[in-house]
């Protein structure tokens, strides 16, 4: 049995493992036929309650023009007046979410994950203060919420769906909470940070 600051331990540590590579392969190729990949990077807020940590996620505004009501963690793209990535999930991140992160309370990141939407995804992992006050960016995001980690981690959550293109099997990852989706780029992060976890038992 894996205990709640174990799996901290192991969530802050860069994986090991890789993202579908059939997946990621595909869309780079896609993208690298058309143009560059722009630089993107997201925030895993983790926040402590009382049964242990919960991730906060939010549910993109349905007017945007790239993956419209869809789960995702907080974030965007890089701006040439950020100082880096790092600085750009936080940046975004209290854009959309009115959540303060500050350097010294990101962990670690995660490998990058190109999209479809034609970005290359750097996610950073960061504790936040229990008592902050959400405040969704109307124009960005549509609703804030929180999901149990061990329930995003558990093997058993993640459902998988596999889809045949150009004679190629390509996996999408899909995790239920509620009456949440979680899916696409987002369940994929999570997938891998999934498989270390329990890999590493």
């Amino acid at each position: 049995m894996v205990g709640q600051q174990q799996i901290l331990s192991r969530f802050l540590l860069a994986p090991s493992l890789q993202y579908d590579q059939n997946h990621q392969d595909r869309i780079r190729q896609h993208w690298e036929d058309s143009y560059r990949f722009k630089q993107a990077a997201v925030l895993i807020p983790l926040v402590h309650r009382e049964n242990g940590f919960n991730v906060v996620l939010t549910r993109r505004a349905k007017h945007l023009k790239h993956h419209p009501g869809q789960i995702a963690f907080p974030g965007g793209r890089f701006e040439p007046t950020d100082e880096d990535l790092i600085a750009t999930a936080i940046r975004e991140t209290f854009e959309e979410t009115n959540i303060t992160c500050y350097r010294n309370d990101v962990h670690g990141c995660l490998s990058t994950l190109p999209t479809i939407s034609g970005y290359m995804v750097t996610p950073f992992i960061a504790t936040i203060d229990p008592d902050y006050i959400p405040i969704a960016d109307p124009n960005e995001v549509e609703h804030i919420f929180e999901v149990p980690l061990i329930h995003l981690l558990n093997p058993s959550n993640i459902r998988q769906h596999q889809f045949l293109i150009n004679g190629k099997n390509h996996h999408v990852y899909n995790i239920p909470y509620k009456n949440y989706s979680i899916w696409g780029a987002t369940a994929q992060m999570i997938k891998l940070l999934s498989n270390q976890i329990w890999h590493d038992s």
